[in-house]
């Protein structure tokens, strides 16, 4: 999930940088108001896509230095436990968003009462294919929907300037109050992207270019409008779903209204965003490797090998471990005796190009040579600060080391803290020493075992010299 809203952030804000940059000054708003709306949905949607990447990786060598890293944590018993043990961080980082989405979400709410309540106790007339709703508090007029809302004593005496109305019958006629409703709504979702923040003031600034740019054409006097945008500059709208007549610089609102954007140069620009919008997409989307499909023949799907097991017999074996969800350390624990037996006797029956694609797979126990830690090493985990030390299972002091030489111990196996750890933070490496003893006790029990159950993943890193 943070990986997924990290890519969310850094594409909505790259699409955001090429409007900035690119578009925004360019005299073509229609365009400009589509690309926003669609870059918004591309930062969603982009992460989620899976792109298939050839790879000419054998599955098999790629998990071979796995089986000795993962007997060794088998061995200290306690890799598994640290890498996926919960944590509580995840449910008062839930409780955060919550809070911060209902806060959204009554703001948002409590917008569309005000709104709403105005269209119901005042007096409204029409107006082409709106309503004016004849407000009796004096303030700037502002549309939502197709209403726009205006000062009752003002539009009784003829105060309000048709340049005005137009500019609002403009927002209404063009449903810019959907637009910025919707944006509303993904900032309730979405509010730890501040990206969609600047989104909404671009799309705001794009609503009033497009209501200019209709003025302008229609009444043909970009001079005397300009004047009446500064007069009208100082006046203040609060409600951030409704259109307001001022709500942003004027400066730049002046100067897109003077200025010329020619067809040649609006197509050159619409037609460089596709590979870049291509681009953004392979950039975010997930990397997949692309293995190739089991040829199967006729009707009853069988494998096509010379040693193996039928399409069924895979689609039995596949729905097992899909009973236990995404396939996962954890998925070692939960698995009960009868599935790993049928599991195992499937797997051993299938050829070797079946079972390199299995994600679940097993191997024969062979033993790695025990690794006795060198005095060295052992004198640099005393260091608390970076290391976390286990002895035959169980957490001890650092300090409790002392107590020891580094050939009290026939093995030591060393794991990085991951992220998702519990004690993540407190110290760099997990350090798990195994007794003579009690080293010699799990290779018995192991032994019993002859096979192990594996899933394929990335090697751990490996510890540093």
């Amino acid at each position: 999930m943070i990986t997924y809203i990290t890519k969310t952030i850094l594409c909505s804000a790259l699409l955001l940088l090429i409007y900035k940059f690119f578009l925004e000054k360019e005299k073509m708003h229609r365009f400009n108001r589509f690309y926003l709306l669609f870059s918004i949905a591309l930062s969603f949607i982009a992460p989620l896509i899976t792109i298939n990447v050839k790879s000419s990786i054998n599955p098999i060598s790629e998990s071979i230095s796995l089986i000795n890293s993962d007997i060794q944590s088998s061995i200290s018993n306690q890799s598994q436990k640290i890498t996926f043990e919960q944590s509580q961080y995840p449910n008062i980082l839930l409780l955060i968003y919550l809070v911060v989405s209902i806060f959204f979400l009554y703001r948002f709410t409590k917008n569309m009462y005000i709104l709403f309540r105005k269209i119901k106790n005042n007096e409204s007339t029409s107006y082409f294919n709106s309503k004016l709703v004849l407000t009796a508090e004096k303030q700037i007029p502002h549309s939502f929907l197709n209403y726009i809302f205006i000062y009752n004593e003002d539009f009784q005496q003829g105060r309000i300037e048709k340049e005005i109305l137009h500019h609002e019958l403009t927002h209404v006629n063009q449903k810019h109050s959907i637009d910025i409703s919707i944006i509303e709504l993904i900032i309730v979702l979405t509010w730890f992207n501040p990206i969609i923040f600047f989104y909404r003031q671009a799309v705001q600034l794009n609503h009033e270019f497009l209501a200019d740019e209709s003025v302008v054409s229609t009444l043909n006097n970009t001079q005397s409008y300009q004047l009446l945008l500064l007069n009208k500059a100082s006046q203040q709208n609060n409600l951030i779903l409704s259109s307001p007549f001022n709500y942003i610089i004027t400066k730049k609102r002046l100067v897109m209204m003077t200025k010329k954007t020619s067809i040649k140069t609006a197509v050159i620009k619409q037609i460089a965003l596709i590979p870049l919008l291509v681009a953004m997409v392979f950039l975010f989307s997930s990397k997949g490797i692309a293995q190739e499909t089991l040829k199967v023949e006729n009707e009853k799907q069988t494998v096509q090998s010379t040693k193996g097991v039928t399409q069924d017999i895979i689609n039995e074996y596949n729905s097992i471990i899909d009973k236990y969800k995404k396939p996962s350390d954890n998925f070692l624990k939960m698995i009960n005796a009868a599935d790993r037996e049928r599991l195992e006797a499937i797997y051993w029956q299938m050829s070797k190009e079946q079972q390199n694609y299995q994600t679940v797979f097993f191997t024969k126990i062979v033993f790695p040579k025990p690794i006795v830690p060198t005095k060295d090493q052992l004198e640099s985990f005393k260091n608390k600060q970076k290391y976390g030390v286990w002895v035959d299972g169980k957490k001890i002091e650092n300090s409790a080391l002392y107590d020891y030489i580094n050939t009290d111990f026939a093995n030591v196996f060393v794991s990085e803290l991951l992220k998702n750890a519990i004690d993540y933070g407190k110290y760099e490496y997990q350090v798990d020493l195994s007794t003579k003893k009690y080293y010699q006790e799990t290779v018995e029990k192991l032994k019993e075992q002859k096979t192990i159950m594996l899933i394929r993943r990335s090697p751990d890193k490996n510890y540093p010299n």
